[in-house]
């Protein structure tokens, strides 16, 4: 049998509503999604004339709290709720709207995710500093697809000129981009693909009924990361996941009306497709569960290494609600040190929240090449995985200065 490829992340890179761009990378990184994407010329003019990503900070005032019906709107919350009805939440990302939409639709929306994931995936792209047909596969995730079917692996595919990869879509939910990260680099590993992109996005604005308890915790946000060879002692570990299907109806997205809302007799129902708190039981059932699962999964996936929880050097988690990430490190016994989690700038970004976290602490200096990282995340369905893998110097240098 052939040697095994040592494959890890080589590159990643965000697209986080209104976040600066540094002004050494401003000007050539607006070349380049001029010159080698399809986005919408207004999403790159923002980029240009600002210094930041497209989008705007929606904070706890601007959201809720500055409403006419925010008194009724708290009142309606549970008991325990009331007294705290942001939970820690702070502030989360928001997309622009639709350049096209606006001037020519009465009802313009929110960019849509494709657009989302193309700005982040381009970035990756640029930040590895790689001609882009060398590319071979893209893997995308997006919590809210353009369409139903097809959805969007193709669509970003060719947004980003990619005319040497194939596409596949994926999804587990919140726990979709480590999943993706597994397939990518046993892709790698195996010799079938060279260069794997694999992107996720979540864009709450398109779903978000501000008028649930929960709308406070979620804002939009897109990441991506380029998967492909690395050096003798890097990459890819270990990997386990594992999915309890009797949960499968605890969150769903269900069509119905907003849940604030006065009818008339001839006005629309503005009915929509909305996140929706479905199982009562099933979710006190997730809740009650979470360590045991998140627990579950790291010991299999050590069970098949020489390391145990121990050699963790940093963990990177999806933050579903505020106490989630900590209270899974506490039970995989991993100092508060080596934690990173951005609640209360993004709050949950679904798809995107746990690579955001650890493509950040990478950023920000907190992890460094040759640390053994252990990323981890659930997802409705329910879905659980954890990957670990040692961070390559290639990912650190191109991560870096990630705008």
């Amino acid at each position: 049998m052939s040697r095994l490829i040592n494959a890890g992340l080589i590159s990643m890179g965000g697209y986080l509503p209104a976040k600066e761009v540094p002004a050494s990378k401003k000007e050539n990184l607006v070349k380049y999604l001029r010159k080698e994407t399809l986005l919408h010329h207004e999403y790159i003019d923002e980029i240009d004339q600002k210094g930041h990503m497209p989008g705007r900070i929606e904070t706890n005032y601007d959201g809720w709290e500055s409403q006419p019906w925010f008194d009724e709107w708290v009142s309606r919350m549970p008991p325990k709720k009331q007294a705290d009805p942001f939970q820690g939440a702070v502030e989360r990302r928001r997309v622009p709207m639709d350049p096209v939409s606006l001037k020519k639709s009465v009802h313009p929306h929110p960019m849509l995710s494709s657009d989302a994931e193309t700005l982040a995936a381009a970035k990756a792209i640029y930040n590895a500093g790689i001609d882009k047909d060398e590319i071979d596969l893209v893997l995308c995730s997006s919590l809210v697809p353009d369409l139903a079917v097809p959805q969007n692996a193709s669509l970003v595919q060719h947004k980003l000129g990619l005319k040497n990869a194939g596409a596949i879509n994926v999804d587990t939910c919140c726990s979709s981009f480590i999943t993706m990260m597994e397939i990518a680099m046993n892709y790698v590993r195996l010799g079938m693909k060279k260069k794997v992109l694999i992107v996720g996005s979540s864009l709450d604005s398109l779903i978000n009924d501000k008028c649930s308890y929960f709308s406070v915790y979620v804002g939009d946000g897109a990441v991506a990361g380029i998967v492909g060879e690395v050096e003798e002692g890097y990459g890819y570990i270990s990997s386990h996941s594992h999915s309890i299907g009797k949960r499968h109806k605890a969150i769903i997205f269900q069509t119905r009306e907003p849940a604030l809302l006065v009818k008339t007799s001839q006005g629309p129902s503005y009915e929509q497709e909305f996140v929706t708190f479905y199982d009562k039981d099933m979710q006190r059932e997730i809740a009650h569960e979470t360590q045991n699962d998140i627990k579950r999964i790291s010991s299999k996936l050590f069970a098949k290494t020489e390391y145990t929880e121990k050699d963790i050097d940093f963990l990177s988690t999806h933050q579903p609600v505020p106490w989630t990430p900590d209270a899974w490190r506490e039970c995989l016994g991993v100092p508060k040190e080596k934690l990173y989690h951005s609640w209360e700038k993004y709050g949950n970004i679904a798809v995107a929240s746990s690579a955001v976290n650890m493509m950040e602490a990478v950023e920000k200096g907190l992890m460094k090449a040759g640390d053994k990282h252990l990323i981890i995340s659930s997802g409705v369905g329910e879905n659980h995985i954890g990957l670990y893998h040692r961070i390559s110097p290639v990912l650190v240098e191109n991560v870096k200065h990630e705008c």
